[in-house]
């Protein structure tokens, strides 16, 4: 019986971990997002539904995360939007200040936090989608009502990226009385109810524990977490994303039209 030398034993075995490693990097880069799409729509405007729908189309892939953000800019047309917030509507006109061009419309989709297109121009999104990267790895964990956000290292010429917490509802449906969608139920899915900072990420890896208590609950309720670069103009580019689908599974539905509270405290390490 031939014996193999050790030194081809540990050739073997250094070469095996090495195409592990390549393995389990090529399995993480295939079920990490690439794309945020952010959806600014209004229950007031007769062109959103097929934009509502369409986002629809994207929850479950894996190569992106679909969140919805209704605002407020058609209120004054008979029908107040009944899930738009102020933080929603400020996040639209912010990024239109940072891409220079002021356009602000719905609805309106962004890529990523910097490119904007009509949202129900589908062909225009899948365009997008297949140039973007999310290159920051993030991963979520959740114990005894406590997230814990992970960011690692990733080599982008971002110095510093703002931590945000999306707390979305997966589905609403909102049956509307007045205005252009008079007499119709309209059907939103990932609807963006809160949205915060919690961290700062600044190159390096790090790690964040954001407790949930000041959260209004809900059993429907999951979140993303997106970490995104700032300029002096205002919102940057999104490096890096993850999403939970659960935040509060033990709890019953019934917080749905619930207006979640504006300010939180985190503990950050």
């Amino acid at each position: 019986m031939q014996r193999m030398p050790s030194r081809m034993l540990a050739a073997a075995a250094a070469i095996l971990s090495l195409s592990t490693l390549a393995s389990i990097t090529a399995r993480a880069d295939e079920t990490r997002p690439k794309a945020v799409l952010e959806l600014f729509t209004s229950q007031g405007c007769s062109s959103c539904p097929s934009a509502d729908r369409l986002i629809s189309g994207f929850d479950g892939r894996k190569d992106v995360l679909a969140v919805t953000l209704p605002v407020k800019l058609w209120d004054y047309l008979g029908w107040s939007d009944t899930l738009a917030t102020e933080i929603n509507t400020k996040r639209q006109m912010a990024y239109s200040v940072a891409r220079g061009d002021r356009d602000v419309y719905t609805p309106q989709l962004v890529v990523n936090g910097e490119e904007a297109m009509l949202g129900s121009d589908e062909a225009a999104i899948e365009r997008a989608i297949k140039g973007a990267s999310l290159d920051l790895p993030i991963d979520l964990s959740l114990r005894a009502g406590v997230l814990t956000i992970r960011l690692g290292d990733a080599d982008i010429d971002v110095e510093n990226a703002t931590v945000w917490l999306m707390v979305v509802d997966d589905e609403v449906h909102v049956p509307v009385a007045e205005g252009e969608n008079r007499g119709r139920k309209l059907n939103y899915y990932n609807v963006v109810r809160d949205m915060r900072p919690v961290g700062i990420w600044k190159g390096r890896p790090v790690t964040l524990e954001l407790p949930l208590s000041d959260l209004d609950k809900s059993a429907t309720s999951g979140c993303v977490v997106i970490a995104q670069a700032d300029t002096f103009k205002g919102p940057g580019r999104i490096v890096g994303a993850a999403a939970l689908d659960e935040i509060f599974p033990a709890r019953t539905v019934g917080a749905m039209e619930a207006t979640l509270p504006a300010s939180a405290d985190t503990g950050i390490r």
